[in-house]
């Protein structure tokens, strides 16, 4: 792995899809980093809004990609790592304002952790900015990410920097050779689950990543999407919580993890049901059998990790966990999903 022996030159890559009313904030807070970037670039996924008329009036020097169709965040995100010329590639969402010393406290955490492969920043609520949006993500025995310390009080249990799992495609930095060796975000994702399933590769490539807590986003959410029960959000959860399965869980660890799995699809469903949104989930369950072919023929790009990594793999899955378990029973008067108490209780 190549070792970083000078400050890295760091590319922002921004996806944007009719985020007008945000992206001033963004690209503003991005201008005024004391460590400034090498480049912005804003990937335009055909807005219908005023978004590049924002971009041109904020940062005239910001890169604008103008795609054909909205990609998505991944394919977003892709189009602007290809174009990057940084060692390392920061992402950060279009609803989102970073702090000043956002990209400083990265380039030290960099120099701390030389063989570091990517950067889970700190996103807090935007409105609240007491409140924890991701402190690194986890992944859970279920298979399903985990927002640590989401929607809970910030304390100093998410001041201190320690190894993540992966990182909220929100805000994170990766380094450029990683993602190249990964292949990037994967496309037919689209959104939602995306930066879970690249986490897994990565993990499986032996990669290892630090949540930074001095390098703070703030967050508004849902921007683009309409929330996490929107229409499209339900199918594309949906559709990509199984995908995951298909594509990135070696069957050693699918197997010891069918209980939790077969709970945590359970909920959703509930979940989806009880918010109006049956039409929504039916959608996202018709929508993975076009893609399992390609699935299946991305998961035998895998096995050559997991014949070597897989014991490691399940190592870190089990310290995640751990992790997301002191999380929620630790919350003592905050508000914890029931599934997540339920889920922690029983398994």
């Amino acid at each position: 792995m190549t070792i970083v022996s000078s400050a890295p030159e760091i590319s922002v890559v921004i996806p944007n899809y009719n985020g007008a009313a945000y992206l001033e904030k963004c690209l503003s807070s991005v201008l005024r980093q004391t460590h400034p970037p090498m480049e912005i670039l804003v990937v335009e996924n055909a807005s219908t809004d005023a978004s590049v008329l924002v971009i041109q009036r904020v940062a005239p020097a910001a890169q604008i990609l103008r795609q054909p169709r909205n990609l998505g965040f991944a394919g977003g995100a892709n189009a602007g790592i290809r174009r990057a010329k940084g060692d390392w590639i920061a992402i950060i969402n279009n609803d989102t304002e970073v702090s000043a010393t956002w990209l400083s406290e990265c380039v030290s955490a960099i120099e701390r952790h030389p063989e570091v492969a990517f950067l889970a920043c700190k996103i807090l609520d935007y409105a609240r900015r007491d409140r924890v949006f991701s402190a690194g993500d986890c992944i859970l025995r279920a298979c399903i990410g985990y927002r640590r310390g989401q929607e809970l009080r910030d304390s100093v249990r998410y001041q201190e920097e320690i190894e993540t799992f992966s990182a909220c495609g929100g805000a994170a930095l990766y380094r450029k050779s990683a993602l190249e060796e990964a292949k990037e975000f994967d496309e037919l994702f689209f959104a939602y689950l995306e930066d879970v399933d690249l986490g897994l590769r990565l993990r499986a490539a032996g990669h290892r990543g630090y949540y930074v807590p001095r390098a703070e986003v703030y967050h508004y959410g849902a921007a683009t999407s309409g929330g996490e029960f929107s229409p499209l959000a339900v199918r594309l959860r949906t559709r990509n919580s199984i995908l995951l399965l298909v594509k990135s869980i070696p069957a050693q660890i699918f197997w010891k993890c069918v209980p939790m799995i077969l709970a945590a699809q359970a909920s959703w469903c509930a979940r989806a049901i009880l918010k109006l949104r049956g039409l929504s989930y039916l959608h996202g369950l018709v929508g993975i059998f076009p893609l399992v072919p390609a699935m299946l023929k991305r998961r035998r790009t895998l096995r050559r990790y997991w014949r070597s990594s897989t014991t490691e793999l399940w190592q870190s899955i089990l310290r995640s966990e751990a992790l997301a378990r002191e999380d929620v029973l630790g919350a003592s008067g905050e508000r914890i999903s029931s599934f997540l108490k339920w889920y922690f209780r029983f398994f």
